[in-house]
């Protein structure tokens, strides 16, 4: 008697344990990221004022239900923006501490955040406005950014290195990322890389205990 074609199909092995979870998740922080880009989308296109649950979700090409699954409120959307952009910096901070020629050094990580500042892709002016401007009349947004420079600022103090001269460093990095953020007479491409140059050699300094900062541009 001959095998029906459903009896001679070959058995299929069962699917791995943990696949179907691993492919749910995937989908679901796909789906959070495209939430997340179409909020930045609007609000940098549109104004953070024509930010709503229904734009975002018609912008990211998402039902209402999987937006709420994700993001109950907008301020829960903006939240999440906040914190990628963040996310994206330290994964910026992680690159440049793969690269670091003197892992042992105590300058280590803050050579790192002067490189992720300096080296790091442009963000969007009214974006980052916008953020500032919400968070500065969100006491939870505002906790969750200060919770995150407090943790950056730790790093700092736990890496031995002289606070006074290391928290210079951190400060005039922070305020050449404002000038370039915002357009503060940002530096040419020259200056640029002269205050790099300097930061970084303030750092070696300030490792070395030398109280003398290196006349680096005259070396160059």
């Amino acid at each position: 008697m001959n095998e029906s074609p459903k009896s001679m199909a070959p058995d299929r092995p069962p699917a791995p344990k943990g696949v179907g979870k691993i492919s749910k998740s995937l989908s679901a922080a796909a789906t959070r990221d495209r939430l997340l880009h179409a909020t930045s989308h609007i609000i940098q296109t549109q104004g953070i004022e024509r930010l709503t649950l229904d734009a975002v979700a018609k912008e990211a090409k998402v039902s209402k239900g999987g937006l709420l699954y994700h993001f109950a409120t907008k301020e829960a959307l903006i939240a999440g923006v906040v914190q990628s952009l963040m996310d994206e910096f330290d994964a910026d901070i992680e690159r440049e501490l793969a690269l670091d020629r003197s892992p042992e050094s105590p300058g280590r990580w803050l050579r790192a955040y002067v490189k992720a500042t300096f080296n790091g892709k442009p963000l969007a002016t009214k974006l980052i406005s916008s953020l500032v401007l919400v968070a500065t009349c969100n006491p939870e947004l505002l906790q969750l950014v200060q919770g995150k420079f407090d943790a950056w600022q730790q790093k700092i103090l736990a890496s031995g290195l002289d606070p006074v001269r290391a928290n210079l460093v951190r400060l005039a990095t922070d305020g050449f990322g404002d000038a370039e953020l915002f357009g503060y007479m940002p530096p040419n491409p020259a200056l640029r890389q002269d205050l790099l140059a300097m930061l970084l050699a303030m750092i070696q300094e300030a490792e070395s205990d030398d109280i003398h900062i290196t006349k680096v541009l005259e070396q160059r």
